[in-house]
């Protein structure tokens, strides 16, 4: 069973074709290495990854993810159904349990 690419919530995207936040050049991102403790941080805990531009020598984060606005509306139905479920859960819990 295939996932449409419309259904996704999530879109992966490689940063290496899109182009330079400073010079606007495409195709001229390439990896880098971390360089300290807080860079290695947040790639791993986040969908940050360190790019460098070939061109113009910019260097930073770019995102591995994109979010279109359907998938934004889903995480925010998502998030509300969640949100819902623990309110419910939380008035059975303390009208009708502890009682």
């Amino acid at each position: 069973m295939t996932v449409s690419e419309n259904s996704r919530v999530l879109i992966h995207r490689n940063p290496q074709f899109g182009r330079c936040p400073q010079c606007k050049s495409v195709g001229t991102l390439h990896r880098s290495r971390s360089r300290n403790m807080y860079e290695q941080i947040v790639r791993r805990i986040t969908f940050l990854k360190t790019y460098r531009c070939k061109e113009c020598g910019w260097r930073g984060f770019r995102s591995t993810l994109i979010f279109t606005k359907k998938s934004v509306r889903n995480i925010i139905i998502y998030a509300t159904i969640i949100i819902m479920t623990a309110l419910v859960a939380r008035y059975v819990i303390f009208n009708f349990a502890l009682k």
